[in-house]
């Protein structure tokens, strides 16, 4: 979907906010970082991830045009970042101060909503990437974490197949579940000579009623898409 879509409501921050600019890779939020401003995506994707004791890097979700963040800090769950936030592409971010996100979500009904329904839709993600993480088997760790994929960034395209509107490496599919680089490119290839997935430099395409019906692949069956 176009991002001026999904950002939507949240246009009605921008006469209030600050606008900031963030290129490929740079961080936009450390972990222990105090935030000074509520932050709202208005293009671009961002990871959120932490490290582990051992030094690895371990993705916890994707943020896209309309998502309000950190999430944590702006629900008054915590004083600080718990995670580091860092730019996947050029990313513009919308700065708005809490005490101005407060009043404008309680005065505007639709900004609620949206922000409401966004927010339920990363809790919906989120427990499938749970699903994903607490599995054994590295394959059936791929299946979910690409279900999970299809559901927040899935493009439907003309063949019945579904786009997974991101760029992913190995490594970057091997952060997300807690595996090493070479255990994703192999078990993704198993995948790929199944007639599941097809990829082509970092795209992925997901026959999704193949997928959903492979042996351990049918719990998320009949997930909708992101809006």
């Amino acid at each position: 979907m176009d991002e001026r879509k999904k950002f939507g409501k949240l246009q009605l921050f921008e006469p209030v906010g600050t606008v900031r600019h963030y290129p490929k890779k740079s961080t936009v939020l450390f972990q222990g970082e105090v935030p000074s401003q509520v932050m709202i995506l208005r293009s671009g994707l961002i990871k959120v991830y932490g490290i582990t004791s051992d030094g690895d890097q371990r993705t916890v979700t994707i943020l896209g045009a309309g998502d309000v963040f950190p999430m944590s800090w702006v629900f008054g769950k915590s004083p600080i970042c718990i995670y580091y936030f860092e730019a996947i592409t050029d990313c513009v971010v919308l700065g708005v101060s809490q005490s101005q996100y407060e009043t404008m979500v309680e005065e505007h009904a639709e900004l609620k909503d949206q922000i409401f329904k966004n927010y339920l839709s990363h809790y919906v993600a989120a427990t499938m990437h749970v699903y994903a993480l607490e599995h054994s088997y590295a394959q059936d760790k791929i299946i979910y974490i690409l279900q999970y994929l299809v559901t927040r960034f899935g493009e439907k395209q003309p063949d019945g197949r579904c786009k997974i509107g991101l760029r992913l490496s190995h490594q970057d599919i091997a952060e997300m579940i807690g595996i090493t680089r070479e255990t994703a490119a192999v078990e993704l290839h198993k995948l790929k000579s199944k007639g599941l997935i097809d990829y082509h430099r970092f795209t992925y395409c997901v026959d999704m009623p193949k997928l959903f019906r492979s042996d351990r692949g049918d719990e998320f069956e009949g997930m909708e898409l992101a809006q």
